[in-house]
C-alpha cells in the first residue's frame, strides 16, 4: 500500500496533476466547462420544449416562468435551444479541432524529422495556407460546398492545422538527436514508428495545452460562420445561428433575450476552455517543481 502511494506521488501524471490543481483558474475552469458539457450532452433532460417546434401562439415573449428565456419569433424556446445549440457547437469545436490536431500532428512530425526537402515543401506549403485570412478562405470555400456539420467540422479543421504542425515540427526538431530516438534507428526501426511511437510521446505535454485553444477558435469560427449564414444550416440550432438573429435591429433592440444566452454561454466556454489551457500549460511544463 505504502509502495503505490509512493510510486504514485513520484509519477509523471500525479506531479502535473498537483500542479494544476493549484492553478485556481484552472479548477474554476474546469468546474464551468463540466456544467456547459452536462447541460449540452444531457439537453433532453432539462429541456422543456423541443427546440425546433414552432409555436406561433407564444411567439417573441420575454422571459417567463413557461419560458425561461423567452421565445424567438416563431414560437420556439429559447432555453431549449440554448441547451441542444451546445451539443452542436461543441461537437462542432471537439470534432474540428482533432482534425486540425491530426493533419498538423502529421505534417509537422514529418516535417521535422525529415528535413531538407520534405521541411521546405510542407513548410512552404503551411505558409501559403497562412498567408490567406482564415474566414475568408472558409467562406468562399463553404460557398461551393454547401452547409452542414460535417463541412463545417472539414472546413475548419482543414484551414486550422498550419500551428500545429509549426508547434510539432519544432518539438521533433529538438528531439530527433536524441539518444532514445538513435537507439530505436540503430535497431532498425521503422521511421514512421519512431516519429510516432518514440518522439511523438514526448510531444504531447505542448499538444494537450494547444488543443485547448483549437477547441476555442473552432467553436468560435464556427459561431463566426453561423452568424454569418454559411455555418449550420437552420433549424438546426448553434450558438453561432442563434446569434444571427440579432443581425436585425429590432431583435438586437427589443429582443435581446434571443441573442444574450448564446452569446454567454460562447463565453463562459471560451473562458473555461482558456483557463484549462493554461492550467495545462503550467502543470505540463517540467520546469515547474511540485
Amino acid at each position: 500500500m505504502i509502495d503505490s502511494i509512493s510510486s504514485r506521488a513520484v509519477s509523471p501524471g500525479y506531479k502535473a496533476w498537483l500542479r494544476f490543481r493549484r492553478h485556481p483558474l484552472a479548477l474554476l475552469g474546469s468546474v464551468m466547462f463540466i456544467i456547459i458539457l452536462i447541460l449540452a450532452l444531457f439537453a433532453p433532460v432539462f429541456d422543456r420544449y423541443e427546440p425546433n417546434k414552432l409555436n406561433l401562439a407564444d411567439k417573441f415573449q420575454a422571459p417567463s416562468g413557461e419560458h425561461f428565456f423567452g421565445t424567438d419569433r416563431v414560437g420556439r424556446d429559447i432555453w431549449s435551444r440554448t441547451l441542444h445549440g451546445g451539443r452542436v457547437s461543441l461537437l462542432v469545436g471537439f470534432a474540428a479541432a482533432l482534425v486540425s490536431m491530426f493533419v498538423g500532428i502529421v505534417l509537422g512530425g514529418l516535417s521535422g524529422y525529415y528535413g531538407g526537402w520534405v521541411d521546405m515543401l510542407i513548410m512552404r506549403f503551411t505558409d501559403v495556407i497562412m498567408t490567406f485570412p482564415q474566414v475568408v478562405i472558409i467562406l468562399t470555400v463553404a460557398t461551393f460546398v454547401g452547409q452542414g456539420i460535417l463541412n463545417v467540422i472539414l472546413l475548419i479543421g482543414l484551414f486550422s492545422w498550419p500551428g500545429t504542425a509549426r508547434l510539432v515540427r519544432g518539438q521533433v526538431l529538438s528531439l530527433r538527436e536524441e539518444q532514445f530516438v538513435v537507439a530505436a534507428q540503430s535497431l532498425g526501426a521503422r521511421d514512421l514508428v519512431v516519429i510516432f511511437k518514440h518522439i511523438m510521446p514526448s510531444v504531447i505535454a505542448p499538444l494537450l495545452a494547444s488543443l485547448t485553444f483549437a477547441i476555442n477558435g473552432a467553436v468560435l469560427l464556427e459561431a463566426g460562420l453561423s452568424f454569418l449564414g454559411v455555418g449550420i444550416p437552420l433549424p438546426t440550432a448553434s450558438w453561432g445561428n442563434m446569434l444571427e438573429t440579432a443581425r436585425s435591429l429590432d431583435v438586437l433592440q427589443d429582443g435581446p433575450w434571443m441573442w444574450i444566452p448564446p452569446a454567454i454561454m460562447i463565453l463562459l466556454n471560451v473562458l473555461a476552455i482558456n483557463f484549462i489551457g493554461d492550467g495545462l500549460r503550467d502543470a505540463l511544463d517540467p520546469k515547474h517543481i511540485v
